[in-house]
């Protein structure tokens, strides 16, 4: 067993990861961005080797838990955090399927997402509703000949360009609230659901963000996933988990970019001395390894949880809070310690900030986090 609490199968993984990220991600990441691409036959590839962390043994998966899903991300993050956050939104709805869908659901899905035939996407933001998700507008209603019509509008939905299975979630019938959002399983292709141009980003292109429309989009049966009255609770489940393993890939970019900054000033000499000698750049690299060091803890604290089986909401909530915080301020005091060099396309500490930036987005934006943490001082029940 690893000093993390890895095994040896898990520190194999982790280190097909790290050998990943360094052979095929971090050669290509700069000229994506540039050419806005969405590299889809990685995104591909990387679910081939991964995309059955989530998914329990006896149904073809990995059974990976939080801790060592987080450090498998986290390693492909130090190249890139878009192509890996791909990766979390394709994983987490893989490990709903396995846990919540019907047996034909497993049958018809399961397979094919952990090889990375389909990719898979999650839409509960819309347009009119991003922090205050219950208010949907989208909406569901049963035909009498069991089908589902689906009409609505989805925003900031990542693998939108590329994926092939969707997972919309919308009020069902005429009842508002929480109590009546529910969840379905829409293909690409299905008559009626339209895909909008990619979102033209400050970075993060690779991640292939966009909205999508649902007109008189009719389903059969079995493509109903969360019930009505379950689709909200099954929605911040995931959510929790997404918050946690983000956090964790915001720790490993801010690591990432602290140890450039620390190489750069300690080989950059000025007045006799390397920069790295001079307090006025070590002071404020050592305030980013506080900030980290603080993050990390906070983020183990709700990834142990979570293995444990226990409601995280709260310390996933600090995490992500901690983590999206930590890393944009540290890494721009990273760039700082390397002077204008931090500033040059060719770093890699603009792409990390950039990315640093859309994780406060993403999941939740810290005032989120903010009513998340708020409500339970108060013991109030609720928040995203």
């Amino acid at each position: 067993m690893g000093l993390d609490g890895t095994g040896a199968g898990d520190d194999r993984l982790i280190e097909t990861a790290r050998a990943f990220a360094k052979a095929k991600v971090a050669p290509c990441i700069d000229r994506w961005e540039s050419d806005r691409a969405v590299p889809e036959d990685l995104l591909r590839e990387a679910i081939g080797l991964f995309g059955g962390l989530l998914v329990p043994r006896e149904l073809g998966g990995r059974e990976a838990n939080v801790r060592v899903t987080t450090a498998v991300l986290s390693a492909i993050a130090r190249a890139d955090l878009a192509f890996a956050f791909s990766l979390v939104v394709h994983l987490n709805l893989t490990g709903a399927i396995a846990r919540i869908g019907s047996e034909q659901q497993k049958a018809t899905y399961l397979r094919r997402m952990i090889q990375g035939d389909l990719v898979g996407a999650f839409c509960l933001t819309e347009p009119e509703a991003g922090t205050d998700a219950v208010a949907l507008r989208s909406r569901a209603v049963q035909q009498d000949d069991g089908t589902w019509r689906l009409d609505g509008a989805k925003a900031w939905t990542t693998n939108a360009v590329v994926a092939d299975l969707f997972c919309v979630y919308a009020h069902v019938g005429d009842i508002s609230g929480s109590r009546s959002i529910g969840s379905f399983l829409v293909e690409r292709g299905d008559e009626g659901m339209t895909v909008e141009p990619a979102f033209q980003l400050m970075g993060g292109h690779v991640m292939g963000t966009s909205g999508l429309r649902l007109t008189d989009c009719v389903l059969p049966p079995g493509r109903a996933f969360a019930p009505a009255g379950e689709g909200f609770a099954a929605a911040m489940q995931g959510i929790d988990l997404a918050r946690a393993v983000l956090s964790g890939m915001c720790c490993a970019i801010l690591d990432e970019s602290l140890a450039t900054a620390i190489r750069y000033a300690g080989g950059r000499r000025a007045f006799g001395k390397t920069t790295l000698d001079f307090q006025g750049v070590q002071f404020p690299l050592a305030d980013v390894q506080t900030s980290l060091r603080a993050a990390q803890l906070l983020t183990d604290e709700a990834i142990g949880l979570l293995d444990a089986g226990k409601d995280a909401r709260v310390e996933a909530a600090h995490a992500k809070k901690m983590s999206t915080r930590a890393a944009f301020a540290g890494i721009a005091a990273c760039m700082q310690a390397m002077g204008a060099n931090g500033f040059r396309r060719e770093c890699d500490l603009p792409r990390h900030l950039a990315c640093a930036k859309m994780a406060e987005y993403l999941d939740g934006t810290t005032e989120v986090q903010n009513i998340v943490i708020g409500r339970a001082l108060g013991g109030m029940p609720g928040g995203n």
